[in-house]
């Protein structure tokens, strides 16, 4: 079906409820940010392939949204005279529609697919003048005729030598919690949170290992399970909670007394549609943040330990793609964008504990690089050549912890531009890498410190310095994070990464990431470097380094031979070893 055909039908249920505008944003049920083909609504309409959007179908005009991460390659992928594109950090959908609906028009919108909070904006900031309208199905649906593949994916048990803590345990700490605001019911919308909880994994959506669910977890009674079930699973949990599939999820409420008529849930990660079902059957609802986030940020030692070595084993094989990549070019042997992409995952497949990558491989030569979050396809598939440079941002799961690494290696002879700007960004990457700071530090401070080096020359990168990271869970775990906007307060036993970048449109793209540990040591908070990986030394401009970046780079490139080195073939050592001399 046409692009231009499904508009039509969408103005066409636009105007049989009276509505004037339909707003759609790209989430699932569950509001995940990694999603199934058959719940990826905003690229089957669109054609955008990035992980962020948000549109707005109008009577008069469309619009979509997404952040600076996308910009360049929405600009490829979304016809702009079916969609305006706009950059959600200048201008976001509640403004524009603030700024151009006319009184008395009539929004459309999904409860499935918006949080409490997301909806309670929305209706503050519009609903003097207009009227929101929700809806209890996913109106996109019926004119979808999508094919839903069926997940045989099964809920598996992540056991306790991974996760550090019994599912038992981790209840205790959340009832604890619960207790002390006096709360007996509360109901978990997070996939997250409640695999984290029940230390339970799944396969059933590509790169976050989540088990698709939702939990009433209870103090005076059994608490309810909805999701798939099956005799391992329950045998696990116990007699202490009841199944239900989540089709089921009215009637097991209807059917099931809370007390007090009273349960409470976290507005930022919950459906509207479970709160506005909870009113209807007349279950006061009450607000109150998810106990799992914030314990979940904070690892224990076994999850530290655990994603120490699977960045070793990770470390291995990025050593080894490098080196099979320069060699490859040196060689003047054809590879590809997707064959490089292929490559890793062959090397990582073989690790202790793999379970499959954390997120689709970016590997991208020159002016692919410059596209922030390049996703490879046979239609823009380059041939890797020699004097640009290769950027390749990748992750792993591993049963013991989660990996996310980004490279920016040089093919033949770099620039003086480029060698420039690598530099700039890696002194960034330094600069936050060597911060002692206190708890009070917000992410927005942290954040200034990787782009010192790229704004003195009035350069800057659209997107975050860096995100929490999960184990053996979301690599984007959270609400921390590293941004212009990070309100986050670090704490010991957090996992982030340290990603500035730089992009020169249609050039070339710089950026270097690795995962970052947060300790406390003599009164101050620290950064410990996770990710081993060599820095490629050809890409630096030694006259831009001090005398401390220069002994930082040396002594995190000891690090990375003296851990690496040992597990690579003779040629493989020799390689890493001249990689990681000393500047």
């Amino acid at each position: 079906m046409l692009v231009k055909k499904k508009i039509k039908l969408l103005r066409a249920f636009l105007k049989k409820k009276k509505c004037n505008y339909y707003l759609i944003p790209r989430t699932d049920k569950f509001l995940n940010e990694f999603i199934s083909d058959d719940e990826n609504r905003v690229q089957w309409l669109t054609g955008f392939t990035g992980s962020y959007a948000f549109v707005i179908i109008s009577l008069r005009k469309n619009i979509i949204f997404t952040d600076g991460r996308y910009i360049n390659q929405i600009k490829k992928e979304v016809d702009q005279k079916n969609f305006w594109i706009l950059d959600i950090n200048e201008i976001t959908p509640t403004e524009w529609l603030k700024r151009n609906i006319k009184s008395k028009e009539k929004i459309l919108l999904d409860s499935w697919l918006f949080t409490c909070e997301n909806l309670n904006k929305i209706k503050k900031n519009l609903e003097e003048k207009n009227e929101i309208c929700v809806c209890d199905e996913i109106l996109i649906d019926r004119i979808w005729k999508k094919r839903i593949k069926k997940n045989n994916s099964r809920i598996f048990i992540r056991k306790e030598k991974f996760s550090g803590d019994s599912f038992k345990k981790k209840i205790l700490k959340v009832k604890k919690i619960l207790k002390r605001k006096n709360i007996n019911n509360f109901f978990f919308s997070s996939p997250e949170s409640i695999s984290w909880l029940l230390n339970i994994r799944s396969k059933e959506i590509a790169y976050n290992p989540i088990a698709l669910s939702f939990l009433l977890l209870s103090f005076n009674q059994k608490s309810i399970f909805f999701g798939k079930k099956d005799k391992i699973l329950k045998n696990y949990l116990g007699t202490n909670f009841d199944f239900c599939k989540i089709n089921n999820l009215k009637n097991s409420i209807i059917n099931y007394s809370i007390l007090n008529k009273e349960i409470f849930l976290d507005p930022s990660n919950t459906p509207y549609y479970i709160e506005n079902f909870f009113r209807k059957v007349a279950i006061q609802v009450n607000y109150t943040n998810d106990p799992c986030i914030n314990l979940k940020l904070v690892k224990n030692p076994v999850e530290i330990r655990g994603s120490v070595n699977s960045h070793i084993r990770d470390g291995i094989s990025i050593c080894k793609f490098i080196f099979w990549l320069k060699e490859s070019i040196k060689k003047s042997n054809k590879v590809t964008e997707l064959e490089a992409s292929k490559k890793l995952y062959e090397l990582r497949k073989k690790n202790k504990y793999f379970n499959g990558l954390s997120f689709e491989t970016i590997s991208a030569f020159g002016s692919n690089g410059a596209i922030i979050h390049y996703r490879v396809t046979n239609k823009t598939n380059k041939t890797l050549s020699k004097n640009n440079l290769y950027l390749f941002d990748s992750g792993a799961q591993y049963l013991d912890g989660t990996t996310d690494i980004t490279r920016t290696v040089s093919l033949g002879i770099p620039t003086s531009e480029q060698k420039d700007m690598f530099t700039r960004v890696l002194k960034g990457n330094i600069n936050l890498s060597i911060y002692k700071f206190n708890e009070k530090t917000t992410g927005k401070a942290l954040d200034k410190l990787a782009r010192k080096f790229l704004n003195e020359k009035k350069f800057d990168y659209s997107h975050g310095t860096g995100h929490g990271i999960g184990s053996y869970l979301s690599v984007h775990e959270g609400p921390l994070s590293i941004s212009k906007k990070s309100n986050s307060r670090l704490k010991p036993g957090m996992l982030l990464t340290n990603e500035p970048g730089f992009y020169k449109i249609n050039e070339y793209g710089i950026r270097l990431e690795n995962v970052i540990l947060v300790f406390k040591k003599n009164r101050f908070l620290n950064f410990k470097v996770l990710t081993l990986a060599p820095i490629d030394i050809n890409l630096l401009d030694v006259k831009l380094l001090n005398i401390k970046e220069k002994t930082w780079i040396n002594n995190y490139h000891n690090k990375v031979y003296k851990k690496i080195g040992k597990y690579l073939n003779k040629k493989e050592s020799l390689w890493l070893k001249k990689e990681t001399s000393n500047i």
